[in-house]
């Protein structure tokens, strides 16, 4: 018989002025959702978005299919709820979250997930991601155009590719895990991936305390490298219940536990935020399977293999025997099924909020989008025109327009261009009156000029 201890914690961060994220532990459901869309929105996007995940919480299914499906469910119901009230209240427009929900089924563990929190899987001292990223920084490692660790600093990483709420339909990743006595899931936001690597985050894991100390080091940490944003994590425990010490009379006596029965194999959830012992388990997952496995999975989350429904981690014949041609050529079908994804799936609001100043040829330009290309197709548009072109400005800045340079907005990036107008003037300026002064024969009042 197996237990599964849950806690969960949020915080702000050093940056933010509010938490827009927000999460749920309950019986057997848990999540976390990144709400986005400034004051407010965000924090009525992340919260309306776990209700539908929250209705399931303690109910029993019939077999895995049907639990998994009613996750997926769940999920989708939350996309239309927070879509519609985005369409309803003019304040609420642009506002989305990320979703990634799981539910426990007996001895297995439901994934559902959209955007880029993320669930990882501690077990035996192997800590794997068992969701993907949908952002535009991880489809350009998955394409071979940047680097894992190009990713962690690249201008783009925080644009999200899905997300719930920014359009009426939405793709929706699901996985299955067999639990194992031993194993750790945690569910977090980006405010703490973002400032914290995975080796860093499994030794907390690792280290042996308690579920709520070990979350709110985890907090420590992100806070300590900045805190740029909020920063939410859940963490499940998974032992034997049958060797646990002090089962029962403490966790009822401290009054925290909050316990439903499983399904057919007598598994129970508790809510508790008690140490958990450490079992064996056994590593199902090489690097090579979850690198097959993932590509499967990013496929068929875009249609190309059918959505993923089927439990995570089986083996695949054909998919072990795929050649390196293969994957070339699945990797360009990825990237076009990426780009459409992009342009149906909400990804068009999301580019629509982004805007930088760079050159069409020689003439400096405001451009809507993102400075990315993939294959022939660009990400980018001209809004506006300016009349500086390249030899117009200063050295330094030239070469920065040849890379782009971000701007939070219309606005801002219409600031960037008048403030190098000004400093350009300036410049031009300040090399006339040093030309004056280097001409002996040069005289300042032009009335007394021959």
């Amino acid at each position: 018989m197996m237990r599964v201890d849950a806690a969960g914690a949020t915080d702000t961060g050093r940056v933010r002025p509010a938490n827009e994220d927000a999460y749920l532990v309950g019986e057997s459901v848990y999540a976390v959702a990144d709400g986005m869309g400034g004051h407010l929105a965000g924090e009525v996007a992340s919260a309306t978005a776990l209700e539908p995940v929250r209705a399931l919480d303690g109910k029993v299914f019939a077999d895995a299919t049907d639990a998994v499906k009613a996750l997926r469910e769940a999920v989708v119901a939350a996309n239309d709820q927070v879509s519609q009230m985005a369409a309803d209240e003019p304040s609420y427009r642009g506002m989305g979250t990320t979703l990634t929900a799981t539910m426990l089924e007996g001895s297995r563990l439901h994934v559902a997930h959209v955007g880029d929190s993320r669930a990882y899987l501690l077990r035996e001292g192997s800590f794997s991601q068992l969701t993907d990223d949908h952002t535009l920084v991880q489809h350009l490692v998955d394409e071979g155009q940047i680097t894992q660790e190009e990713a962690a600093t690249h201008p783009q990483r925080s644009i999200i590719t899905r997300a719930i709420g920014v359009s009426t339909d939405v793709d929706v990743d699901s996985m299955t895990l067999d639990l194992e006595a031993g194993d750790q899931v945690l569910l977090c936001s980006d405010g703490l991936t973002g400032v914290l690597d995975d080796t860093r985050i499994a030794e907390e894991l690792d280290h042996g305390s308690d579920a709520e100390a070990t979350l709110q080091r985890l907090i420590e940490l992100a806070n300590d490298g900045g805190g740029p944003d909020n920063i939410t994590v859940v963490l499940l425990r998974v032992t034997d219940a049958s060797h646990a010490d002090n089962e029962g009379p403490a966790g009822a006596a401290a009054g925290t536990a909050a316990s439903a029965t499983g399904a057919d194999d007598g598994t129970s959830h508790d809510t508790t935020t008690t140490q958990t012992g450490q079992g064996q388990p056994v590593v199902v997952r090489t690097r090579e399977d979850a690198e097959t496995e993932d590509w499967a999975r990013r496929l068929g989350s875009y249609g190309a293999l059918g959505r993923g429904d089927a439990p995570f981690g089986g083996e695949d014949p054909d998919e072990h025997g795929r050649s390196g041609r293969g994957r070339r050529v699945l990797a360009v079908v990825f990237g076009v099924l990426v780009l459409a994804a992009l342009l149906v799936g909400g990804g068009l609001f999301l580019l629509s909020q982004e805007y930088f100043v760079g050159l069409d040829d020689e003439q400096v330009v405001i451009y809507q989008g993102l400075d990315v290309e993939l294959g022939p197709l660009s990400l980018a548009r001209v809004v506006e025109r300016t009349e500086l072109t390249a030899d117009d400005v200063q050295p330094w800045f030239r070469d920065r327009l040849e890379d782009g340079v971000p701007a939070a907005g219309l606005a801002d990036a219409q600031s960037i261009v008048d403030r190098e107008r000004e400093e350009a003037e300036e410049a031009l300026e300040d090399d006339d009156a040093d030309a004056v002064a280097d001409d002996p024969d040069a005289d300042d009042d032009p009335d007394d000029a021959p």
